[in-house]
């Protein structure tokens, strides 16, 4: 999935897109265990989980009707229902427009905003009411999608309370519609008649956004792959097959399930028109596809000399040699690879770096010298087991690998300066991705490293010699931490820091029960620390003294589900940065992806 967050001005005051991460009451465990026990006995300590899994299941349901507002009746919704359930307007009228344009209307409500949260529809045929006010948003005969997530639960001795992200989205021809939602669902539990199922005893509307779409397909983006690559025979052989069909055909590859292939973006051959270099697991040869004036693009893989058969991980396309063409650089699973660009017929290899799990690269003239360096993330230690180990501790992990910076010394010769650079500091913490900018306006480029299972690293560069200045900045963002993207998002000036993380329902539940506090061993900091990792993505603002602002709530960017990457970019060219999320887990026949 793609998630679009639309910047505008005062972004830390307009939410377009509406989360609420709300701490539960602290309660006695006691109670957890002994509601539990009414809905479904058994002997696991997470009781809780079992209470949402329940409440989702029973939410699938009403919202299965909901996509198709015709088959909305009586006597499929009772079952649900306790027989004194009542509902909020989950649509309400009194909307705030905070965005406008010839391609986007955004408008949201709060429950502190007006009175609409009211609970005014009762009963089964209230239920129905609410669900069809809120499913004439979209358009009548349009394809229409739900969602629904349990992100929160409370306990007492009469039932308990969920809090739901609730999102829906449609389209027609040429117009669009979406619907982000934030419920609090009161459960009670079932009669000595019933099939065990908690029933809804209410529905409190919280948070309520809602954005029309005036394009093509009721879309923002198409999806244009076949029409650019579809005429190589490697579209239909490589791009289209998934990891199921090549698993049990290639041996000892590299070949992983979290599919940890890039690709890079640069003009090649020299003809003003930029092309697509993938990288691919091991066996299967990595693909450049030069692109034509019609934007087409051709499989020029073997005849530009790079359908390199190794686990490849990530590429750039940069000017190494300065002059003027675009080099490429390739991560590997035991080494990185530098190609030189022969005058834009093809390339050869130059130089290669021994090193195991190389992940992502990051290219800046670090020093001034006027030749870009290189540096690239490890993540995992290097060893010859292929397992992933496990990092210690979780939440704060120091045994991943040491990533390497790498000084371009002219003539394609490359020097490993990380220890000399400072850089060997904070160096074992499983890196995914890395950005440079010189965030302190001081002329060198300073860099940014996103770590997964704990702190991040921010290198402030003096003069060449860098000191990881992350935390008495305020962004070691101890999370998941995925990409790494830097842009001026308030138009201050100053450059800001977008973070991409792993949202987690599950860990926004179980992090916050008082179950899970009293099982912690260390200082109470500990569960605050968990609590943040299972909270998302993070915008930090920077406030002008070397030190950043975290607005992630305010600014509603957190939730990005499974945020593999994240990037700040202006994709409706009105001079305010919008975030792009790619996000998800497997590619293939698994509906329980995040």
């Amino acid at each position: 999935m793609l998630l679009i967050l639309a910047g505008a001005p005062g972004v830390a005051a307009e939410r377009a897109v509406s989360e609420i991460n709300v701490a539960p009451p602290q309660r006695s465990p006691s109670l957890v265990d002994r509601q539990a026990a009414r809905f479904a006995p058994g002997s696991d300590q997470w009781s809780t989980e079992k209470l949402s899994q329940l409440a989702s299941d029973q939410l699938k349901k009403l919202t299965a009707r909901f996509e198709q507002p015709g088959k909305l009746d009586r006597n499929a919704l009772a079952p649900l229902l306790t027989d004194s359930f009542q509902c909020s307007t989950l649509r309400p009228e009194a909307l705030r427009q905070v965005r406008a344009d010839a391609t986007i209307t955004v408008r949201q409500w709060q429950a502190e905003s007006n009175d609409e949260s009211t609970m005014r529809h009762r009963g089964a045929e209230g239920m129905i009411d609410a669900l069809r006010h809120l499913a004439a948003f979209g358009t009548p005969g349009g394809v229409l999608h739900v969602k629904v997530k349990v992100t929160g639960i409370s306990t007492d001795i009469d039932g308990f309370e969920t809090s739901v992200l609730f999102e829906a989205a449609g389209h027609l021809e040429q117009h669009g519609w979406q619907q982000t939602a934030t419920w609090t669902c009161r459960w009670k539990p079932p009669g000595p008649a019933s099939d065990g199922r908690p029933k809804l005893d209410s529905i409190l509307l919280t948070r309520y956004a809602q954005a029309e779409i005036r394009a093509p397909g009721g879309r923002l983006f198409v999806d244009c792959t076949k029409s650019v690559l579809g005429g190589n025979p490697s579209y239909e052989r490589q791009v289209l097959t998934g990891i199921n069909h090549w698993v049990p055909r290639i041996v000892d590859s590299g070949m992983s399930l979290f599919g940890y292939h890039g690709i890079a973006i640069g003009d090649a051959n020299g003809d003003g028109i930029d092309d697509l270099y993938a990288c691919d697991a091991g066996g299967l040869p990595n693909r450049l596809y030069l692109q034509a004036n019609d934007g087409t693009a051709r499989d020029a893989s073997a005849a530009m000399g790079v359908d390199f058969l190794d686990s490849s991980r990530s590429a750039l396309f940069i000017d190494l040699d300065n002059d003027g063409d675009q080099d490429l650089v390739i991560a590997m699973l035991r080494l990185v690879l530098f190609l030189e660009n022969d005058a834009n017929r093809g390339f050869r290899p130059r130089y290669r770096h021994a090193f195991d799990n190389a992940r992502s690269m990051c290219a800046a003239d670090f020093e001034g010298d006027g030749l870009l360096d290189v540096y690239v993330c490890a993540y995992e230690p290097q060893d010859d087991t292929g397992l992933l180990p496990t990092p210690v501790p979780y939440h704060d992990a120091n045994n991943g690998g040491a990533n390497v910076l790498l000084r371009n010394s002219g003539g394609f010769a490359f020097t490993d300066v990380t220890a000399r650079a400072g850089l060997n500091v904070n160096n074992q913490r499983f890196s995914f991705a890395a950005a440079w900018e010189d965030y302190d306006r001081d002329g060198d480029m300073d860099l940014y490293v996103a770590n997964d299972f704990g702190r991040n690293n921010l290198y402030r560069n003096d003069a060449g010699r860098f000191t990881d200045v992350a935390a008495p900045a305020g962004v070691e963002d101890t999370a998941s931490g995925m990409s790494v993207s830097w842009g001026d998002v308030n138009r201050d000036g100053q450059a800001d820091l977008y973070v991409g993380n792993m949202y987690s329902a599950a860990g926004n539940r179980v992090t916050y029960q008082p179950r899970f506090a009293s099982q912690q061993s260390g200082p109470a900091a500990l569960v605050a620390s968990l609590q943040r990792m299972a909270r998302g993505n993070t915008l930090y603002l920077a406030t002008g003294d070397g030190t950043f602002s975290d607005v992630s709530d305010t600014a509603a960017v957190t939730m990005g589900r499974w945020a593999w990457s994240s990037l700040l970019t202006d994709w409706n060219n009105d001079g305010w940065l919008d975030v792009v999320v790619a996000n998800g887990f497997i590619t293939n026949e698994d509906t329980g992806d995040l």
